[in-house]
């Protein structure tokens, strides 16, 4: 049962008066330390949440209180982390909101009526929908073997781990295709809230394009803090060897967290795998995260990347995805025709472990790229489409790199035709290599420049936003607070957009 959801309106009331009482530091403090803060904060809607938040609570039972105020003091909390203002601890910034008025009043709550941590604790779980919480209790006790596996080592540096079984991309992609729902999406309740007041609102204030969207997607390794050979409890029998005490349950703190791969350290880690996908507003020069989730470090990007289209396109719908833009471990044909069949160009960097297709001509060279290669060996450069062919989508056209002058220039003239020699591919003979956008071209190397926004978004969750410094466990916790993180990543970009607004009317 919610006693009252405090609205918006009210909030603003709530912090003008609160303001009156403020000494003369606490105002300077507000409008200093705390100015851009404030400003967040009241660009954040709150009531959109708690109508998406309503149905999660009984209409029965002892009313919760101070339910806006939480989730404004979580954002609080991480735009204070993100300056280093406050340490990255939960349990410390509720001790410290006791003792500090003008913190409480920017939640919107009096120093009397703060809610307990046990509140937060709360407000994650009606949030996460996995019903299997035995796993985390104190005396809960697991096999000694638990998560001790480790993926296989990759060859060579900077190289990821191998997807242990690569016909499950075929099949998640059949499975979308035919509109089937993919199981154990623990993640929905978030995702949903995430988009209700994060990405919405910056759809509607255009800070997320309106159309022709260019999409991002890569995972991140999470480091977590727990033992990943949990603890023993104290056994009654004292004459126990050290050998059958190895052999005994123990206890886990993280019993989700598992082994992975982290390519850029080259090592393995214990912990989860962060997906997202994102994109860049090229005017602001903003990144903005557009869904987010944590899987198991041992599963491959390209299952992750499927896994995670798949909510985006059930939770976020209407989103106008042009492109999208990945990195070499979600090169794989099912990928391909999945966004061929949602009319969504796939700019994706092609893996050398995939090999080149049987389907083209022995007659024509090509380099990695797919681009067809002149009897120079130079690559051929992009000469429009030819769609007079008969019973196919249309031909790439490819020309000499001399054109005209290829008589002159070229040393291995191939042809006595003015023009130069002019190749076809088709786009059926492998749509890998073959994609809407030729790969190499300018137009193809500016769209895929976007996929740093991934990358810039993970360091700032990771390292700005102190997700690697939180001390916390469990896959519940690390969701919640990213999703936290992510609703402050779009209240920055609102808050530049406002600026900039601010400053060309000047």
């Amino acid at each position: 049962m919610i006693k009252h959801w405090q609205t918006n309106q009210e909030y603003h009331c709530f912090l003008a008066n609160a303001k009156t009482t403020f000494d003369s530091s606490e105002r300077i403090r507000l409008q200093s330390e705390l100015a851009s803060t404030r400003e967040k904060l009241r660009l954040l809607d709150t009531d959109a949440a708690m109508r998406f938040l309503d149905p999660f609570y009984s209409n029965t039972g002892r009313p919760a209180l101070n339910q806006p105020q939480i989730l404004r003091s979580f954002i609080l909390f991480f735009l204070l982390v993100s300056t280093d203002l406050t340490s990255p601890s939960l349990t410390s910034w509720v001790k410290r909101l006791k003792s500090d008025r003008v913190l409480a009043s920017l939640i919107g709550c009096p120093l009397n009526s703060l809610p307990p941590l046990g509140s937060y604790y709360d407000f994650m779980d009606r949030l996460w929908t996995d019903p299997n919480h035995s796993l985390y209790k104190r005396n809960k006790l697991l096999s000694p073997v638990w998560n001790r596996k480790k993926p296989n080592k990759p060859k060579g540096k900077h190289q990821k781990a191998s997807e242990t079984r690569p016909s499950i991309t075929d099949s998640l992609v059949s499975r979308i295709l035919d509109g089937k729902d993919i199981p154990f999406n623990f993640e929905a309740r978030l995702q949903k809230l995430f988009f209700v007041v994060a990405v919405l609102p910056s759809l509607k204030c255009g800070l997320i394009p309106e159309d022709s969207l260019t999409v991002s997607g890569d995972g991140t390794a999470v480091h977590t803090h727990s033992n990943p050979n949990g603890h023993c409890l104290p056994h009654p029998d004292q004459t126990i060897s050290p050998q059958e005490y190895a052999s005994l349950p123990r206890h886990y703190p993280d019993p989700d967290a598992s082994w992975g791969w982290d390519s850029d350290l080259d090592s393995f880690y214990f912990g989860y795998t962060l997906f997202q996908l994102s994109c860049h507003n090229p005017v602001l020069h903003t990144d903005i995260p557009l869904l987010l989730r944590f899987t198991s470090a041992k599963r491959h990007d390209s299952v992750s990347f499927l896994v995670a289209f798949h909510e985006l396109e059930k939770h976020m719908p209407g989103l106008p995805i042009k492109n999208i833009c990945l990195d070499s471990a979600m090169d794989n044909l099912p990928t391909y025709r999945l966004l061929k069949d949602r009319k969504i160009s796939a700019l994706i960097d092609l893996n050398s472990k995939s090999g080149h297709p049987k389907t083209i001509h022995d007659n024509i060279r090509i380099n990695k790229n797919g681009t067809p290669v002149c009897a120079a060996g130079l690559p051929m450069l992009p000469n429009g489409n030819d769609y007079s062919s008969k019973g196919h989508i249309g031909c790439q056209m490819w020309r000499c790199p001399y054109g005209k002058d290829h008589k002159t220039k070229c040393k291995c003239s191939c042809t006595s035709s003015k023009y130069g020699r002019v190749i076809k591919t088709r786009p059926e003979w492998d749509i890998r290599l073959y994609t809407d956008i030729p790969r190499g071209t300018e137009a193809y190397k500016k769209i895929y420049k976007q996929r740093t926004a991934t990358e810039r978004i993970n360091n700032r969750i990771l390292n700005d936003y102190g997700l690697h410094r939180l001390m916390i466990h469990r896959r519940e916790h690390y969701s919640f607070m990213t999703t936290m993180i992510g609703i402050c990543l779009h209240l920055d970009g609102r808050y530049k957009q406002k600026a900039k607004a601010s400053l060309s009317e000047i």
